[in-house]
């Protein structure tokens, strides 16, 4: 697990730009099941992902 300082800055950036924050794979499931399109981010700090949102 990252040390919070590493990753809140990113996580508000996410939630202060509408995304919803699923913290738990019951509201992942629900999130899913919801009508329409749905992007999911993944919030991740490693050297791989954490430049950019990139599609999966």
């Amino acid at each position: 697990m990252y040390p919070a300082e590493i990753v809140m800055p990113m996580k508000a950036e996410l939630t202060n730009n509408g995304f919803q924050d699923l913290n738990d794979a019951t509201k992942v499931a629900d999130a899913l099941k919801q009508s329409g399109t749905t992007l999911l981010v993944i919030n991740s700090v490693c050297g791989c992902a954490a430049g950019a949102a990139r599609p999966g």
